[in-house]
């Protein structure tokens, strides 16, 4: 009797425990983290388009600033302007890349990590 009231209390336990952790994440979640997020919607005059990695420290950046689009190397001595691109042109790219990118709206695997961590940055307390 004694060992069975025993596993009941060990099992109430870790009900507790692991609400309190479930209660903390959700907390932390949807209402810490976005007032604490800095917005990275369109709203900014810079934004990173895409970024590849050539070695460990060097990388090459697709940047818009104020309308204008540029290809930039990063590396340990700096960063460095390879060239402005053409922001029609370099628009569609954006556009056909992000096109490829997304999965289709049937399969499994829905929206990537990604777009669901922007999701939850995004949203306001208090909404959905």
């Amino acid at each position: 009797m004694g060992n069975s009231l025993s596993f009941l209390w060990m099992l109430l336990q870790t009900i507790f425990a692991l609400a309190l952790v479930i209660g903390l994440a959700y907390l932390i979640f949807r209402v810490i983290l976005p007032r604490l997020a800095v917005n990275y919607g369109s709203n900014n005059m810079v934004r990173v388009v895409d970024r590849i990695g050539l070695e460990a420290r060097k990388s090459l950046y697709v940047i818009e600033v104020a309308g204008k689009w540029m290809l930039v190397a990063s590396s340990e001595s700096g960063v460095q302007l390879i060239a402005e691109l053409d922001a029609a042109g370099a628009k569609l790219a954006e556009e056909e890349i992000l096109k490829n990118r997304q999965l289709p709206a049937d399969t499994a695997f829905g929206k990537s990590f990604a777009d669901k961590l922007n999701e939850v940055i995004k949203r306001k307390p208090g909404g959905k």
